[in-house]
C-alpha cells in the first residue's frame, strides 16, 4: 500500500455525484453508437478513485441490482465512504482503501469503470496500469470513463499553475500552500492600465478561482502532478490496451456544426473521427475531456439511430423562468420556439423524475400545441431532429432504466407534501454528515444551504411540518451558530424564515423525487 498524498487527507477532494459517470448515461451514449452495453440496473461497476463515495454510494443505493467497487488511495476518505456505506446498510458496494497500482489487471470483469479526476494526476506508470486494467477488466459491450486534461487548452492552466507553485514553493503543509495560491490569486488579479494579450483568459480564470472549492484549486493547480495531454495520443494510448474511442461525454463537442458553418467545412477535410475530434480541439483550445473507451473488438456504427434513440423513455429537469427562458437545475438556458417542442418538454417537465415515452406523450403534445395558433403543428421529423439537438446539449436524457429508492417507492413525484414529510433516507443521512450535496435519483448533486441541510435531517415521517419547525427552533436557541445562519433573529422571525426554507425545502425535495410516498 503506498502511503497517502498529505494533500488528500488535509484538502479532501470534494466528493459527491458526477451526473456524466452514470451507468446509464454511458449505456445510452453506448447504445447511441451501436454498443450492447450490460443492462446498467444490473451492472457491475469500477471505480478509481472514489473519494468518499460520493458518486458510487448513490449508483448503489438507486440501483440496487448493481455490485459497486471503489478504490480510493486516501485512508481518510476511503473509510469515511466505508463507514456511509455501513450507515446506509449496503451491501452491494465495496470501498476499499488500496493503491490503484495494486490492483491487478486480471480478475473479476466490469461492465463500466470510472475514472474521473485520476488520469492527468497521476505519473505515466499508473496512467498506464489504469490504461492496462480498463483494457482487462472491461466487459463485453462496456464502457470505461475517463477524464484528463488535454492540450493545447491545458497549457493555459499550466501558465497559471506554474506562477501559483512558484508563490507556495517555500511551504510544505498542504493548508499553507493553498493559502499562498489564494495569496497569489489576488496579486495577479492586480488591475493594469494596459493588459497585454491573453489577460482577458487569465482575469476570468482568477474570478472562477476566487470561488472555488479549496479541494479543486488545491488539487487541480497544486499537486505534483498534474499533466495535460493531446486527445490522440490519449487514443492511441488505450489502443495499445485493446480499447478504441467510444465517445465524449460532452456530445455536442462531437458535432463539428456546433463550432459554426466555417469551422464545419475546415474539419470535413478529415476522414478519420479521431483526426476531425483532435483538430476540433486545437480550434476550441480544449482544456479538458471526458472520453468514453469500449473493447476493440466491440463493433460499433457511427450512423446515428435517431428513431431507436428517441423510443426510449425521456426526463428533462428543464424549467421555465419569469420570462420564459427554459433553465436546467444547474442553470443552463436553452430555446424551445417550436410550439410542439415546447408543448412535449411541458409534459416532461411535469413527470420529471420520472422518464415518459414520447409515443405515451405525443398525442396530449401535439393537441396542446396546435391549440396555440389553431392550425395542426404535427411535424415530428422537426421535432425528433430537435429533441435529439437537447440531449446532445445535455439538457434532455433517454434513460434505459428507471432508479429505484431503497425504503421508498421510486421516483414518482409527490403531488402534496405530506403532514409528516419523510425525504429518503440517503438523503437524510448525508445531511446528517454534513453533507450538502445531496445525490438525486437522476445522479444529479443537489446543494443545499446549512439550514436546508439541517431541517432536512428532521424529515422522517415522524414530524409533522409544525414540529420540524419547532425542532429547528430549539436547536438555533441552543446552537449559536445556526442562531446567526439564522440572522440572530427574535423567536417569531426566526419560526417565520424556517418556515419559508422548510417550505422551499419540500418543494425541492418533491421535484427531484427526494420524499418518500405512500
Amino acid at each position: 500500500m503506498s502511503e497517502t498524498l498529505p494533500g488528500y487527507d488535509e484538502i479532501p477532494y470534494e466528493s459527491f455525484p458526477i451526473t456524466e459517470t452514470h451507468p446509464d448515461r454511458l449505456a445510452v451514449i453506448g447504445r447511441l453508437f451501436g454498443l450492447a452495453c450490460p443492462a446498467p440496473a444490473r451492472a457491475r461497476v469500477l471505480e478509481l478513485g472514489c473519494a468518499a463515495g460520493g458518486n458510487l454510494l448513490p449508483i448503489a443505493w438507486y440501483l440496487p441490482e448493481t455490485h459497486c467497487v471503489g478504490l480510493e488511495l486516501s485512508r481518510t476518505q476511503a473509510l469515511h465512504g466505508a463507514a456511509l456505506a455501513d450507515a446506509l446498510e449496503l451491501r452491494n458496494i465495496e470501498i476499499r482503501h488500496q493503491d490503484v497500482m495494486d490492483f491487478a489487471p486480471e480478475g473479476e470483469p466490469f461492465d463500466y469503470i470510472i475514472v474521473h479526476g485520476l488520469f492527468s494526476w497521476v505519473p505515466p506508470a499508473v496512467q498506464e496500469h489504469v490504461l492496462r486494467v480498463c483494457g482487462s477488466r472491461l466487459a463485453p459491450g462496456g464502457v470505461a470513463y475517463i477524464s484528463y486534461n488535454t492540450l493545447p487548452g491545458g497549457r493555459q492552466r499550466s501558465m497559471l499553475r506554474d506562477m501559483l507553485l512558484h508563490h507556495a514553493r517555500s511551504h510544505t503543509r498542504p493548508r499553507h500552500r493553498l493559502a499562498a495560491a489564494r495569496e497569489m490569486i489576488e496579486f495577479l488579479a492586480t488591475p493594469l492600465e494596459s493588459e497585454p494579450p491573453g489577460h482577458d483568459w487569465l482575469r476570468g480564470e482568477l474570478n472562477r478561482l476566487r470561488g472555488a472549492r479549496d479541494s479543486y484549486l488545491y488539487h487541480e493547480y497544486l499537486e505534483e502532478t498534474n499533466d495535460p495531454l493531446l486527445f490522440s495520443d490519449f487514443v492511441a494510448r488505450a489502443g495499445n490496451h485493446g480499447l478504441q474511442y467510444l465517445a465524449d461525454t460532452q456530445l455536442h463537442s462531437m458535432f463539428p456544426a456546433t463550432l459554426g458553418a466555417a469551422a464545419e467545412s475546415s474539419l470535413s477535410r478529415f476522414d478519420e473521427l479521431i483526426d476531425e475530434e483532435q483538430y476540433a480541439d486545437f480550434l476550441r483550445l480544449r482544456p479538458f475531456r471526458q472520453s468514453l473507451l469500449c473493447r476493440a473488438a466491440d463493433p460499433l456504427t457511427r450512423e446515428i439511430d435517431l428513431d431507436g434513440l428517441l423510443s426510449l423513455p425521456l426526463y428533462t429537469d428543464l424549467a421555465p423562468d419569469a420570462d420564459g427562458t427554459l433553465r436546467s437545475s444547474a442553470g443552463q438556458s436553452f430555446q424551445a420556439d417550436s410550439p410542439l417542442l415546447r408543448a412535449v418538454l411541458d409534459e416532461l417537465a411535469k413527470s420529471f423524475p420520472r422518464a415518459r415515452n414520447l409515443a405515451e406523450l405525443l398525442p396530449a403534445a401535439v393537441e396542446r400545441a396546435a391549440g396555440k395558433d389553431g392550425s395542426p403543428a404535427a411535424d415530428t421529423g422537426l421535432l425528433m431532429q430537435e429533441l435529439f439537438n437537447l440531449f446532445v446539449s445535455g439538457a434532455l436524457q433517454p434513460t434505459l432504466c428507471e432508479p429505484g429508492a431503497r425504503g421508498g417507492s421510486g421516483v414518482e413525484p409527490e403531488t402534496n407534501a405530506s403532514a409528516q414529510p419523510k425525504a429518503l433516507r440517503i438523503a437524510r443521512i448525508l445531511a446528517g454528515e454534513g453533507e450538502n450535496l445531496i445525490p438525486t435519483p437522476r445522479h444529479q448533486a443537489l446543494q443545499l444551504d446549512p439550514v436546508s441541510a439541517r431541517i432536512l435531517t428532521l424529515l422522517d415521517g415522524q414530524r409533522d411540518q409544525t414540529s420540524v419547525v419547532e425542532a429547528m427552533l430549539t436547536a438555533a436557541v441552543r446552537d449559536p451558530a445556526l442562531n446567526r445562519l439564522l440572522g440572530n433573529k427574535g423567536p417569531e422571525r426566526m419560526r417565520g424564515a424556517i418556515q419559508a426554507s422548510l417550505m422551499q425545502l419540500l418543494r425541492l425535495l418533491q421535484r427531484h423525487g427526494l420524499l418518500e410516498t405512500g
